[in-house]
C-alpha cells in the first residue's frame, strides 16, 4: 500500500498540471455541494443575501488582513526575521488610533477654538477628520516604535534565529501587558464618551439596496483602502529605487549590499514600514470590531496562515494578497452559513492547499 502511495505521489510531482487539475476539480466539487446545501437550507433569496453580505464582509476582512500581513511579509522577507511582535504592533496600533481619534475629536469640539462651531454643526466631517488623524498618527507612532526596536535590539541578532524569536516573543508579551495595564483586557470601542457618539454615524452608515440587502459603508471603505494600499505598494516595489532595492534584498540581501546599498538602513526602513502597516491596520480595525489586547495573538496566527497559504514565504509579495483574500472570504462566507466553523475553516483550507501545492499558491 505504501509503495502505491509513493508511486502516486511521484507521478503527481512529475506532472504538476495533473495536481492542479485535481485541486480545481476538488474545489469545484466542494463549491457545488456547498451551493446546493445552502440553497436547500435558505432558499434562493436568503442564499443571495447571505452570499452578498459574506462577500462584502469577506473582502473587507481580506483587505484588513492584507494591510497587516504585508508588513509581516516585508520584515520576514528582507530581514529574515520572524517577527512574533507583529501582532502586538497591530493591537497597539488599534489602541493608539483610538486615543488619537478621541483626542482629535476633543480638540475639534473645544469651544475655546474658533472652528469648533463648524465641527459641532458638521459631526460627520468632524468624525472623518478625527479618524484620518487617528489612523495616520497610529501609523507614524508604530513606524517609529518598529524602527527603534530594530535599531537598538534586532540589529544585533541578525543570523541568530533562536535569539530573534525569543526577543520578538518577549516584545509581544511586554507590549501586551503594557496595553492591559493601560486599557484593560476587555474590548474598547469608539463609543466610550458622549462626544464619541458623533462618530457612530460615520462608522455605521448604510448603503441600502432595498429589503434585507444592506451594506455598511465602513466595509466598503476598508475594501477601497486595502486595494489602494496594494496598488501603491505594487508601484513602489516595481517603479521606485527604494522599492526595487527592497525587492532585490528579499531575493538576495548579500548581493544588494555588495552592490553598494546600505543594508542596515534598508532593514531599519523595512521594519518601520512593516510596523507602520501593522499600526494602520490596527487603527482601521477598531471602528469595526473594537480594540482588544487579545487581537495581537489572534491576528498573528492569521498572518502565519496567510503567508503559508499564499506562498509569501518564498518571497512572493502577491502571495500575501491572494492568501489574505482566501482567508478573509473563507472566514466571512463560513460565518454566514456555518458560524461554528468560522475560525476553523482557514486551517482546513491551509491543509488542503499544502497537500495539493506544498509551496502555497504562488510558491515553488
Amino acid at each position: 500500500m505504501q509503495r502505491k502511495i509513493d508511486s502516486v505521489r511521484d507521478y503527481l510531482d512529475e506532472n504538476p498540471q495533473i495536481r492542479q487539475i485535481m485541486s480545481l476539480v476538488m474545489v469545484l466539487a466542494l463549491g457545488v455541494i456547498f451551493v446546493v446545501w445552502a440553497i436547500a437550507t435558505y432558499s434562493w433569496g436568503g442564499f443571495f443575501v447571505r452570499i452578498s453580505k459574506g462577500l462584502v464582509d469577506g473582502l473587507a476582512l481580506s483587505m484588513l488582513l492584507f494591510l497587516m500581513v504585508s508588513g509581516f511579509f516585508l520584515i520576514f522577507g528582507l530581514c529574515d526575521v520572524i517577527n512574533f511582535a507583529h501582532g502586538a504592533f497591530f493591537m497597539l496600533g488599534g489602541f493608539l488610533g483610538l486615543e488619537i481619534y478621541l483626542g482629535t475629536e476633543a480638540v475639534l469640539l473645544d469651544p475655546a477654538l474658533p472652528f469648533s462651531s463648524y465641527f459641532t454643526a458638521n459631526p460627520f466631517t468632524m468624525s472623518v477628520l478625527a479618524f484620518i488623524v487617528g489612523a495616520l498618527g497610529a501609523t507614524v507612532v508604530m513606524a517609529l516604535i518598529g524602527g527603534g526596536i530594530e535599531f537598538f535590539t534586532v540589529r544585533r541578532l541578525y543570523g541568530n534565529a533562536v535569539a530573534q524569536i525569543l526577543l520578538t516573543v518577549g516584545f509581544m508579551y511586554v507590549i501586551t501587558q503594557i496595553a492591559e495595564i493601560v486599557w484593560g483586557s476587555s474590548v474598547v470601542t469608539y463609543f466610550i464618551s458622549p462626544s464619541s457618539q458623533i462618530g457612530y454615524f460615520f462608522i455605521t452608515g448604510i448603503i441600502d439596496f432595498g429589503g434585507p440587502l444592506k451594506f455598511e459603508t465602513y466595509r466598503i471603505f476598508l475594501i477601497f483602502l486595502g486595494l489602494t494600499v496594494a496598488a501603491a505598494m505594487f508601484v513602489v516595489f516595481r517603479k521606485t529605487r527604494v522599492g526595487l532595492q527592497i525587492q532585490a534584498g528579499i531575493e538576495d540581501s548579500e548581493m544588494v549590499e555588495i552592490l553598494g546599498t546600505d543594508i542596515k538602513k534598508l532593514f531599519t526602513l523595512v521594519f518601520m514600514l512593516g510596523a507602520g502597516l501593522a499600526g494602520l491596520s490596527g487603527a482601521v480595525l477598531v471602528p469595526w470590531i473594537g480594540a482588544n489586547t487579545g487581537h495581537g495573538l489572534t491576528y498573528l496566527i492569521f498572518a502565519f496562515v496567510i503567508v503559508v497559504v499564499g506562498g509569501a514565504h518564498y518571497g512572493r509579495f502577491e502571495g500575501t494578497f491572494f492568501g489574505a483574500l482566501i482567508v478573509g472570504l473563507a472566514m466571512k462566507l463560513t460565518a454566514y452559513f456555518i458560524p461554528f466553523l468560522e475560525n476553523i475553516i482557514v486551517f482546513i483550507i491551509m491543509a488542503i492547499i499544502l497537500i495539493v501545492k506544498p509551496g502555497g499558491l504562488t510558491g515553488t
